[in-house]
């Protein structure tokens, strides 16, 4: 007895007869076991009720394996639809090896395989169809019906394969060993004496599933259902092949005496019960007895507790239960189970909510649960309502212990609300739950908005008077568009009903249509529009004064000059002059001239020795446009301010002789007290220029510290010591082109606002990035640096990039594309489809709502990210999910570069946020960031996207992360992810940063992975799956 190892050639028996895709197979050929007269021997051949109803069958004789001298006479005919017979066999063209396959190529279909030996043969096979596991040991075995004594030739698919010496025969039985079975391993085993002709030896035929036992599936790694009563999973698409005489997804169903097929909807002919009939079925079934047959000729019946196909099953009946040998077990009344061993209970509603709320033309989605034994099917549970609508399930749920139906209404009407009633029916009884359902009619304005305040370019709007409907109201939508030429509502929402509402970047003079939405709680909860007003902007105001000049008089007293606008608007009737000393938080005061042809205005009651800052704005019939703001300083004890736009006074007063010997006799006086003070007006100037160009500053990385001014689209750095600066331009945007819809985003002290924006003469979506005003100087400094990266990183797929920027009254705003589905950790958390509806996880087996491919490419988009930032020599410092974008087409794009930094190796020296759980041990440690303290965040974001959002560390403090991550410790592999990415992951946390991988390096990694098109990230529902844990606030530390 020869071990044969498993082949190298794959040889494939598989002609391929349905689409795997559609999941069942259901072809059956069909013989008469024992060929008793020739030319009554045929063979047909079903294509059942689940098969493409368009394909053309033929049956076939081989002609490789087994060489006939002449070709067979058989006709095949097609007596009625789905099936072919082939008929009037002659001499020995019964012998052989036949097929049932489609005579059309396209699409693939699978094939049924039947093998009829000669009656005369010294050989009969044990099993003429024998199924085996990948990996597993298979024994193949003929028995001798001769009495010669000769030694035996084994063939595989006609080719020499082994020969079995009679002396190594055990009773009287030819044995073939195949170890460690494989794909290749499939086909045609024939047994034979040596030298003998074919025919009086004997086939057999070996199939081998692709997988292991109980998997399925491209990969092997799902599981099989438990396929009952002698059926097989199919390794491809994880479904039962039924034997004859049973159906259902698992084969739990048996058919009546005489019936087959998957729905059992063929029939053997009146009172033949099968008898002495063979079936073959497609792989990995192979060929057998109907149920309640064996024998070489299928007409021995089952013997006492035996049942099913070839009589291979064995009945253990429990409580009373008697054994079939078609069905197997008959239960007594009371109960069920393949041996009678559960028990039927009266089923029951599980956890149905008293009151249901639900918003008026919604599509609410109901879920009724129930367990019992039976457990209740899909049309064993249904709403009742008392006017006697039945509701049944669109879709239900079966899990072990319980099954959960549920209801969809298409558009909830307000008759459908009241007592509704979940009613569950099996064989052990019926129950019931009631609850009552809640119809609330989204709000609706009573009256139109409200016009408080107008403005050339602003509309100040109370939305809400009154409204009909039900509350709380959640958000309010403020709808408006020009009354002429208003193609499309724009809209801004608030969340609140009681605050009145600033329309800006409006037209002057300009009537808008405006009206409002609100909403309350829940789906379908968003109102129709209420009534509509008309208001119009005013007029434009003046535009700016122009040449602002502050001239000091005396030590309280400064006169500002002007000119008069460029635009006036209508006629100037005043000045204002605002003025507020420099660095004090106190009101702003004000004076105004009497008469509009005035350019020039005294400001007296100051403090000497001050330095105010003053801006003037005109009046027509509305206010101005504000002018640049001047600085100067109050004269005191002779020393008069450096400051002004133009140095000097308009006049000199006239001095009499007295006044002039006092000033001569104190000047030796004052001479100390006015270098002092001349120091003093000296550091006022340096602040005050810096003020006025309207510099931001901050501390760079490395330790410079760098001055960014605002000038016509060009952002100048200046670092101190270096002498020359750095121009960087960057795209201008008009703060007209400006558009302000929703917030999208907000912080502490930040906010991102979408907005729409033109931009050489097209209208595109955009984030707008702005400060508020409480902001920090740290933060001031991060903003700031964010702008300067985006001008310096230029254009990139998988970064955000800059649109332009908006220098507006001393506020910067970054405009960056805008990314529609928010950023990825959010995105991922919300695909934990298992949290969100249970029902289509179960459904699907899946535990996201996002492939593994998909998963993946956000990885790959990252990584590539990163490689074209180190490639620009830039540390990101903060990598993480939730600094990951997701913009059109699920592209991931890396974001929020406010704490990047364009060095090769940067060591921060200020105080600040760490983002600790993505951080390097030598960025912990030591404050030191490298390219390769980016691959250790990258490790940790990749573990965020195999995780679906998780914590890092959950449950573990900061502290502990800084004493367990020197000693080796890391994060245990998810067990949903692949060995392989895990790999990478720790490759990324190795603690000395020159053996961490090249964002190169992983970038060609990832994308080998992405080619390869394995589930590197397993998103199927296993045993007691659970998602990674969320810890917000461990987050913030």
């Amino acid at each position: 007895m020869r071990i044969i190892k498993t082949m190298r050639i794959l040889w494939v028996f598989v002609f391929g007869f349905l689409d795997l895709s559609d999941a069942v197979i259901d072809l059956t050929m069909i013989s008469t076991a024992e060929v008793t007269n020739v030319n009554h021997f045929s063979i047909s051949c079903i294509n059942g009720e689940r098969s493409p109803a368009q394909v053309e069958l033929d049956i076939k004789r081989d002609n490789k394996i087994l060489i006939f001298p002449k070709m067979p006479t058989f006709k095949v005919h097609k007596p009625r639809n789905k099936e072919v017979v082939a008929r009037d066999f002659r001499d020995l063209d019964h012998i052989g090896i036949f097929y049932c396959e489609s005579t059309q190529e396209v699409p693939p279909l699978e094939t049924a395989t039947m093998i009829n030996n000669f009656g005369r043969a010294n050989f009969i096979p044990t099993h003429l169809t024998l199924t085996a596991n990948k990996g597993e040991t298979v024994h193949l075995s003929m028995q001798l019906l001769s009495t010669q004594k000769r030694d035996v030739t084994w063939k595989y698919n006609g080719n020499y394969n082994y020969m079995t010496h009679w002396n190594d025969m055990i009773n009287r039985t030819a044995v073939l060993t195949v170890e460690n079975a494989a794909f290749a391993n499939q086909g045609i085993y024939s047994a034979s004496y040596v030298g003998d002709s074919p025919l009086h030896g004997a086939w057999m035929r070996l199939i081998v599933r692709d997988c292991p036992g109980k998997k399925w599936g491209p990969y092997c790694d799902k599981d099989c259902p438990e396929c009952l009563n002698g059926g097989v999973c199919h390794d491809v698409d994880g479904d039962c092949i039924c034997p004859p005489g049973f159906m259902g997804t698992r084969c739990e169903t048996a058919c009546r005496e005489g019936m087959f097929g998957r729905n059992c909807q063929e029939s053997c002919g009146s009172g033949l019960n099968c008898k002495g009939l063979r079936f073959c079925l497609p792989d990995p079934y192979g060929c057998s007895c109907a149920s309640g047959w064996f024998g070489s000729r299928c007409e021995e019946a089952c013997l006492n507790d035996m049942f099913g196909p070839d009589c291979s099953l064995s009945c253990k009946c429990q409580n009373g239960g008697v054994c079939n040998r078609f069905s197997g077990c008959q239960c007594p009344t009371g109960w069920r189970g393949q041996n009678c061993e559960k028990s039927d209970r009266a089923p029951q509603i599980l956890d149905l909510d008293s009151n249901l709320e639900w918003n008026l033309n919604s599509s609410p989605k109901i879920f009724c649960s129930a367990t019992g034994n039976p457990l209740p099917s899909h049309n064993s549970i249904e709403l009742r309502k008392l006017d006697s609508t039945v509701l049944k399930a669109s879709r239900t749920v079966m899990d072990s212990n319980k099954s959960t139906a549920l209801f969809e209404i298409p558009r909830l009407s307000a008759q459908q609300g009241g007592l509704w009633e979940c009613r569950v029916s099996t064989n052990g009884g019926q129950d019931s739950g009631k609850f009552n359902l809640t119809i609330k009619e989204p709000p609706v304005p009573s009256t139109a908005p409200k016009l408080l305040e107008k403005r050339s370019k602003q509309l100040l709007v109370m939305p809400v008077d009154s409204h009909r409907g039900d509350g709380p109201i959640v958000s309010t939508r403020l709808l408006y568009k020009p009354v002429e030429n208003g193609d499309s509502w724009s809209s801004i929402i608030v969340y609140s009903d009681k605050e009145a509402i600033t329309l800006m970047n409006l037209e002057p003079s300009t009537r808008y249509r405006v009206r409002v939405q609100l909403s309350r709680p829940g789906e379908g909860g968003e109102g129709a529009p209420g009534p509509e007003a008309i208001m119009e902007t005013d007029c434009p105001g003046p535009s700016s004064p122009r040449n602002i000049q502050a001239l000091p008089l005396s030590v309280s007293a400064i006169q500002v000059r002007w000119q008069p606008p460029e635009d006036p608007n209508g006629g100037i009737i005043k000045y204002i002059i605002e003025y507020q000393p420099v660095g004090q938080g106190s009101p702003h005061p004000w004076v105004d001239t009497d008469d509009g042809n005035k350019t020039a205005k005294d400001v007296t009651a100051l403090n000497g020795s001050t330095l105010y800052q003053f801006r003037v704005r005109a009046f027509s019939k509305v206010p101005g446009e504000w002018s640049k703001i001047v600085q100067a300083m109050t004269q005191g004890d002779g020393l008069q301010s450096l400051i002004p736009t133009t140095q000097g006074v308009a006049g000199k007063p006239a001095w009499d002789s007295y006044q002039l010997l006092v000033a001569v006799v104190g000047s030796v006086t004052v001479t100390c007290v006015t270098i002092l003070l001349a120091l003093l007006a000296l550091f006022f100037i340096r602040k005050t220029l810096l003020n006025r160009r309207r510099t931001i500053t901050y501390q760079s990385g490395s330790g410079e510290e760098t001055i960014l001014q605002f000038n016509s689209g060009t952002l100048t750095l200046t670092r101190r010591p270096k002498p020359n600066p750095e121009p960087l331009t960057y795209p201008i945007l008009e703060w007209e082109d400006i558009k302000f819809e929703d917030v999208i985003g907000e912080g502490n002290f930040g906010q991102v606002i979408k907005a729409m924006i033109k931009k050489d003469g097209s209208k595109m979506s955009a984030a707008i990035k702005m400060l508020k005003e409480f902001a920090s100087e740290n933060d001031h400094r991060d903003f700031a640096g964010e702008l300067e990266v985006l001008c310096k990183l230029g254009q990139h797929p998988n970064i955000i990039n800059l649109i332009g920027a908006c220098e507006n009254r001393g506020y910067l705003y970054i405009a960056i594309e805008y990314a529609p589905y928010g950023n990825l950790l959010d995105f991922l958390r919300k695909s934990r489809v298992l949290e969100t509806d249970p029902a289509f996880a179960k459904e699907h087996g899946t535990a996201s709502t996002l492939t593994s491919q998909q998963l993946l490419q956000f990885a790959v988009d990252v990584a590539t990210g990163m490689h074209y930032l180190s490639d620009k020599q830039f540390i990101h410092r903060d990598l993480a999910a939730r600094n990951v974008l997701v913009g059109d087409s699920l592209v991931a794009k890396i974001a929020d570069f406010g704490l990047s930094r364009g060095e090769e190796v940067y060591v921060k020296k200020t105080m600040g946020r760490l983002p600790v759980r993505w951080m390097a041990i030598e960025s912990l440690n030591y404050s030191v960031y490298t390219s390769k303290s980016d691959v250790w965040s990258f490790g940790v974001f990749l573990w965020e996207i195999v995780s679906l959002g998780g914590t890092p560390y959950c449950g573990m403090t900061c502290a502990e992360l800084y004493e367990k991550l020197p000693q080796g410790f890391r994060m245990e592999k998810p067990k949903n992810c692949d060995d392989e990415v895990y790999e990478l992951m720790k490759q990324c946390w190795r603690d000395r940063p020159y053996e961490r991988p090249p964002f190169s390096q992983i970038s060609v990694q990832l994308n080998r992975m992405q080619e390869a098109r394995k589930a590197y990230v397993n998103m199927a529902l296993f045993e007691n799956f659970t998602y990674a844990g969320i810890d917000a606030t461990a987050e913030e530390a």
